[in-house]
Formats: structure tokens, sequence, C-alpha cells
């Protein structure tokens, strides 16, 4: 099967890159200049002497391989010679947000679809609450969970936990919790930690007012837990020993031979509970038959 001779021509081309997630672009290198082409109808092009190495998202990526062939050693991080150029879609995708309106930029982004594009749209529209857009363009990206997200958005009664919710969405996670702060609503910010699994901070969440002891409890287990899959025993038993956690404290001091804490265990732990055997397999196992009787 034959192809057929493209009408546009180039001329002293160098490098060429097609996207990775649209067939009908691609990005070239013609001199000093890069032009990214849509269906082969340049854009704007743009100074630049890198050597392309990725386009995706309607982002071209460059490397300076030049200078860092002309001197090595004085680069300090390689970071530095790697250069992104957007897309002219992608631009003034963001101009029409920033300067005109959303409907414009949503009929913009109807002419030139791309998922990248939707994504900003859908960012825009939960940033000014609009569930409707937000929804419309979650579908186009074929996004079940932002569908799914939309939802649950539009069943919250308060535009404050809205904005809580999206503030999170985005990871912009401490100005979710000033917004639920703001209101006195510190459970909720407790409730938001807790489902990050941010454990630290809601020790300090409660430490202000926030939540009940066995929340605590919860926090400092949790917070052991992360330490002792670290091997870092010594903080773990703290956590464990704020948690009033016997079993996994015992686990900790044994990891650390810590032969004294085990020993105060004995007379710490309520009479005839099941744990004190365990206790005393952990006293055979390091020798110390007298402990463990």
């Amino acid at each position: 099967m034959k192809g057929e001779h493209l009408v546009t021509e180039r001329k002293e081309v160098w490098s060429v890159i097609w996207s990775s997630d649209n067939p009908k672009l691609c990005a070239l290198m013609e001199k000093n200049r890069l032009y990214v082409l849509r269906d082969f109808q340049p854009e704007e092009p743009v100074l630049s002497a890198g050597y392309l190495c990725d386009f995706t998202d309607l982002e071209v990526k460059a490397v300076l391989l030049d200078d860092i062939l002309k001197d090595p050693e004085e680069i300090k991080s390689i970071k530095e010679m790697i250069v992104d150029y957007e897309a002219k879609s992608l631009r003034d995708t963001r101009d029409f947000l920033t300067t005109v309106s959303l409907k414009d930029a949503v009929e913009f982004v109807e002419k030139n679809p791309h998922r990248r594009l939707w994504k900003l749209i859908a960012e825009a529209s939960l940033d000014k609450l609009n569930f409707q857009i937000a929804e419309r363009a979650f579908v186009k990206n074929e996004d079940y969970y932002g569908v799914l997200f939309v939802n649950k958005l539009q069943h919250l009664d308060e535009k404050f936990k809205q904005k809580a919710e999206i503030a999170a969405y985005f990871k912009r996670f401490d100005e979710a919790e000033q917004i639920y702060k703001d209101i006195d609503r510190k459970d909720l910010a407790l409730d938001l930690r807790m489902r990050l699994g941010d454990w630290a901070r809601v020790v300090q969440l409660i430490e202000q007012g926030a939540g009940n002891d066995e929340s605590l409890k919860r926090a400092y287990r949790h917070l052991g837990d992360y330490s002792s899959e670290r091997q870092k025993w010594g903080k773990a038993a703290k956590y464990y020993a704020l948690a009033q956690d016997n079993e996994n404290l015992i686990e900790s001091y044994y990891k650390m031979e810590d032969i004294a804490n085990l020993e105060k265990l004995i007379q710490v732990l309520p009479e005839n509970a099941p744990i004190l055997e365990k206790l005393a397999e952990k006293f055979v196992s390091l020798g110390i038959s007298e402990l463990a009787v």
C-alpha cells in the first residue's frame, strides 16, 4: 500500500517526534526553531536548540545536549538541561480560562479536543463550582472517578464543604483543612486527615480539641505501624505505648532486645491475660527462663 506524498515540505529538519497520545500532532526542529504541527499545519515556532525526546499531553520535552557535551562537569543538575515547551492550544486554553470566560474556553476545546485540555476545563469548572461543565469534561476524558466525584459534590449540603473537598481533590490539603477550621468544624478537618492517612496531623488536631481518646489511640497505632514497617523500633515502641497496644509493644521491645521494659510489662499486664503467654515465649527465645516462668 503506497502512502501519500505530503503537500507540506520542510527543509533543514534535523529532529522529528510524534505525539504519544494524538496521531494528528508531531513536533520538529528546523534550524533553531521548534514547530508543533497539527494535521501538518504548523503553529507559531519557538526558538530552541534542544534535541526532542518526548511529546505527551501537548508538551514537548527537549534536552540541551550541546550544552551538556560542551562542559559536562559544570552541570549541577540534569533537570536544568531539560526544557518543556507547551503547544499553542494548551497556552490558548489557559489564556481563555484566565482572561476571557469558561464558556469561551469550552468552545475552543470543542474545536481543538485533547485530554489535557478537557482536564484543564474540569479543574477550572470545579474551582468555579460549575458542576455541569465539570461533569461534561470528565465524561469527555472517560474519567469515571471524576464523574463520581462531581456527583458526590452535588450531594453535599453546603458550599464550604464542596470547596474543601475540591481543594483536597487538587491535593491542596492545608487549604481544605483551613476551610473547615475557619467555620469551626475541626471534626471535618480531622476526618479529612484520617482519610488521607496523615496520622501525625491527626494527633495535632486532637490535641487542639478535635476527636476523642479512641481517635487518638488509633492515630498513635498507625504511627507505630509506620515506624515498625521501617524498622524504627524505638519510635514504634513509643507510639504503641501511647496507643496502649501491648501486643505490638512487646514485639517492638523484643526486636530491640529491651529486656528491662519487657520485664516491666509482666507487672503491668493484667493477671491471666492471654498476651502473657506470648510474652513468656519471647523470654524463652531470648534464653531467660526465670522471667518466662
